[in-house]
């Protein structure tokens, strides 16, 4: 695989749409990465600033999703949720990284609404897969006593859980491990989009859930794009293929999201999500 050009896409991408796994997104540059402390939290408008510096373009990630599906005061649904007791389940190095990307979409979705058992178990799971996947860091050394630590911080958390998840991408892309960025991307992409879908079909008054799923479709074909180079791995071809048949039905979307087009929606990306977990 060549990978100057996409290397550096697959880094500026990471840095944007995983790094928090969720905008959980406390970025530094590389060179100048520090672990931020919890007594500082960095701000909100600091971090949307560095996000359109390095990325160009505003694409929504698995925090900022469950942030506004908490703001638009939508429940929090446990059983929509990867259970974290499918972590002993994933044994290839594909299974590991698309769940470890859906575990935390699911700890910025606990995490978002501060139920603190489940952003521990979600927590859990995230490091157990971490460690399989032999991404050891010095950041993640102390990373769930620092967790513990601040569970009455929300703040904190963002940060820590942010500066962590940046960490995890950094180490992937330094180290060339292109394909397994991409996939905990992947992962954690779609499981943003499946909770979502899934508390739109139950709300009695849907119209801002629709509108967070329809605003998802920039952010599909900028994954798509990156996911290009790799779309015939045996690893990706067969997710890359349920992202393209989404993408079909984003395509057919005019003014407004319909009923049926939600149906689809869901549908395509519960069947994606299935074969993930």
């Amino acid at each position: 695989m060549k990978t100057s050009v996409f290397y550096q896409s697959v880094v500026k991408v990471c840095l944007f749409l995983l790094i928090a796994v969720f905008t959980f997104v406390g970025c530094k540059t590389k060179q100048e990465k520090e672990p931020a402390s919890a007594e500082e939290p960095v701000k909100e408008v600091e971090k949307e600033a560095v996000i359109e510096e390095i990325s160009g373009y505003p694409l929504p990630t698995s925090f900022e999703i469950t942030k506004m599906l908490n703001e638009a005061r939508a429940p929090y649904i446990l059983s929509i949720c990867n259970t974290n007791e499918n972590v002993g389940n994933y044994f290839l190095q594909k299974e590991k990284a698309l769940n470890l990307g859906v575990y935390g979409a699911d700890l910025s979705y606990a995490s978002t609404y501060n139920m603190k058992q489940e952003t521990m178990l979600y927590l859990e799971a995230s490091k157990r897969l971490t460690d399989e996947m032999e991404i050891s860091t010095a950041f993640n050394l102390n990373y769930v006593e620092r967790i513990e630590n601040n569970l009455e911080n929300r703040d904190s958390m963002i940060s820590i859980i942010s500066d962590s998840f940046y960490d995890t991408y950094d180490h992937l892309t330094t180290n060339k491990k292109d394909k397994l960025a991409i996939l905990v991307m992947t992962g954690s992409w779609i499981e943003g989009l499946y909770i979502t879908a899934q508390i739109a079909i139950t709300a009695g008054d849907n119209t801002k859930f629709l509108d967070i799923i329809t605003n998802q479709e920039s952010s599909l074909k900028k994954l798509l794009e990156i996911m290009e180079p790799l779309k015939e791995d045996e690893d990706v071809s067969e997710i890359h293929g349920g992202l393209m048949d989404l993408n079909k039905i984003y395509d057919t979307i005019e003014e407004e999201l319909t009923e049926k087009q939600l149906e689809e929606i869901l549908n395509s990306i519960e069947t994606l999500r299935n074969k993930i977990v």
